[in-house]
């Protein structure tokens, strides 16, 4: 749980100066749920958080491999002792739909509701955590 925060910082695609260990002082998570929520509706579905986590794969992926390999984590918001856990089939490296799969547990941990969206009040939640 105490990746969350961490994790959550991924829903706004940063500056390459901007990724770290943990969420900036001054991040603000209600413009991160704004950024995610393509459709304004206040809500961030599932298919919402997949296409930003896609676009976050691929930004992270700074060689263009295909894959996220340790020395690209810091890009993702992985930690290195996340790696295991996001790393499937143990290949040291962690594929597109491995990272999609790894992102969705915290989706699901933070949609409090079970609902299937993440409303605001969630994304907040997570940071205060």
């Amino acid at each position: 749980m105490r990746w969350l925060p961490i994790f959550f910082t991924a829903l706004v695609l940063p500056t390459a100066s901007a990724w770290a260990d943990a969420p900036k002082p001054g991040y603000d998570p209600r413009a991160a749920h704004a950024e995610a929520d393509l459709d304004a509706d206040g809500q961030i579905d599932r298919r919402e958080f997949h296409l930003r986590m896609v676009e976050v794969f691929f930004h992270a992926d700074t060689d263009k491999g295909g894959f996220l390999k340790p020395e690209e984590l810091d890009q993702a918001t992985v930690l290195e002792e996340d790696f295991s856990g996001a790393d499937r089939d143990g290949d040291g490296r962690i594929s597109l739909p491995e990272f999609i799969e790894y992102r969705f547990h915290a989706f699901d941990e933070a949609d409090s509701d079970s609902n299937g969206r993440l409303s605001v009040e969630e994304v907040i939640a997570v940071f205060e955590r």
